[in-house]
Formats: C-alpha cells, sequence, structure tokens
C-alpha cells in the first residue's frame, strides 16, 4: 500500500487533501521558499480537519493526521542558537495543539547533522513524532546522516535522493529504501506529480510519496488587477493544492 502526504500550504490546500483522499499532511506555508512554519491563525484553524493524536474514528466527517513543518525563515538549514530556540518555541505551540508531529532539518556549519539542536527541538515535542525534510539531501554524508536520525527515534525522511527533484534522485532514493526502508519511513518528495509517481514508485520500491499538487487559483480578482501584478508590480496570484490533481494522484497510486 501506497501512502500519500499532501504537502498543504495553508487551510485550502489542507481541505483538499482531506476531501480528495490524501493519507496524511505535512502542513506549512510559502512554498515558494521552500516552505515555512506555519502562522499561529493557520494552525489553530487546520485543528477542525485534522485527526488528533487521540482521536478515535468514529463515524465522524473524515480527517487526517498533520504533521507541521517547523523552519522559521528561508535559506539554508544552518541555524543560530536564537532560532532554534524559535523553532522550539513553536514546536510547543503546535504539540499544546494537538497535531501528530512536526517536520524538521538542522544542519551545523560543516554540513553535517546538528545533533544538539535537533535534540533540543525533540525534546521540545517530546511525545510527537518527527519527520526529518530535505535538509538530508543538503548534508555531507546522508547515509551516515540517516543511521543517526534512526537512532534519534525520527520514523520518516522525506528525501528527493540528493537531486533537484525525486525522479532525478531516484537511483539515491531506492539506495536509501534498501538500506534503511525496514527502519525508517523513506519518503520521495520533490517534484512528484501525477504523471511521474508510478515510475518512481516502480524504481524505488517506497511505500511513501509527497506532493503538493498545486494550481493557481483561477479567481484571483483578474478585474483588478489584469495583469496578475499591483501598482508596485507585486504578483497578486497564488496556489493552492487542486483537489481535482489530487484525486487523480490518488487514482494512480491506489491501481
Amino acid at each position: 500500500m501506497i501512502r500519500f502526504e499532501l504537502c498543504a500550504n495553508g487551510y485550502e490546500s489542507l481541505l483538499n487533501g482531506v476531501d480528495g483522499g490524501a493519507d496524511c499532511a505535512e502542513l506549512c506555508e510559502a512554498l515558494e521558499v521552500g516552505g515555512l512554519t506555519p502562522s499561529l491563525g493557520t494552525l489553530k484553524r487546520c485543528t477542525q480537519i485534522m485527526q488528533c493524536v487521540d482521536e478515535i474514528d468514529s463515524g465522524s466527517p473524515r480527517r487526517i493526521p498533520v504533521r507541521v513543518l517547523v523552519r522559521c525563515r528561508p535559506g539554508n538549514y544552518i541555524y543560530n542558537d536564537d532560532e532554534v530556540a524559535i523553532m522550539c518555541e513553536d514546536i510547543k505551540t503546535i504539540k499544546n495543539l494537538g497535531y501528530e508531529g512536526v517536520v524538521i532539518g538542522v544542519l551545523n556549519a560543516e554540513g553535517d547533522l546538528d545533533v544538539p539542536a535537533i535534540k533540543k527541538m525533540m525534546a521540545s515535542g517530546d511525545g510527537m513524532k518527527f519527520t526529518f525534510h530535505r535538509a538530508i539531501d543538503a548534508c555531507n554524508n546522508p547515509i551516515d546522516a540517516m543511521e543517526t536520525l534512526i537512532n534519534l527515534g525520527f520514523d520518516k525522511v522525506l528525501t528527493s535522493g540528493c537531486k533537484p527533484t525525486a525522479y532525478e534522485g531516484i537511483d539515491m532514493i531506492r539506495e536509501f529504501q534498501t538500506l534503511f526502508g525496514d527502519r525508517i519511513n523513506i519518503m520521495a518528495g520533490g517534484g512528484i506529480n501525477e504523471s511521474n509517481v508510478e515510475r518512481i514508485i516502480t524504481a524505488t520500491g517506497i511505500c511513501n510519496v509527497h506532493a503538493s499538487l498545486t494550481s493557481e487559483v483561477a479567481d484571483n480578482h483578474s478585474d483588478l488587477y489584469p495583469n496578475d501584478i499591483d501598482n508596485t508590480g507585486a504578483s497578486m496570484t497564488y496556489k493552492v493544492s487542486n483537489l481535482i490533481r489530487i484525486t487523480e494522484f490518488v487514482d494512480v497510486i491506489n491501481i
């Protein structure tokens, strides 16, 4: 069975993921910079449609487990003490709201895992589940890093196989799955869509895939912004995870 995690950039995307058949979700915002921690308002609103960690299905409307990306800024994954402290506070808030887990990734100045910082963040979310994000693809030795993450207690790693996209990183994803797939969930992500997911699954043997499946929102008030920009030149368009694309994606992986 293939498990599909939707990368949901906000409430509307998460709602479409629930309705479209995603198995779980990573909640974030600002996908255009690789994803950042969602706002407090978004986090509170999304609790209405997520499955709580202690919730038992009793015929209520469909809900899915959600993990939250904790990344305080765009750019590299090397954080100073203040930034780590900020993310620890975010993790505490996310835990108190009842989310299943968080998605984190921290490297040190040498390009290796920043284990002390990771341990601080995990302690802030004690009892939660932890995904390590694509910082794994930016570290010096991803094989050694994977072993360390398993020992630290991560249950899932998101990877594009150390390449810009998962399709380009098929060989490394397959190696991760072969070496570690029986001890941690290897989840392919990065440019995965309806057209290539079947090939990626077949070539790697993975059981977990991650995709955003966004489309530009059609009703962008084009009467006010006919060129999709305002008077300052700022873009007035945005994207959300598309319900039709999600259902088509789910159909493909369930064949």
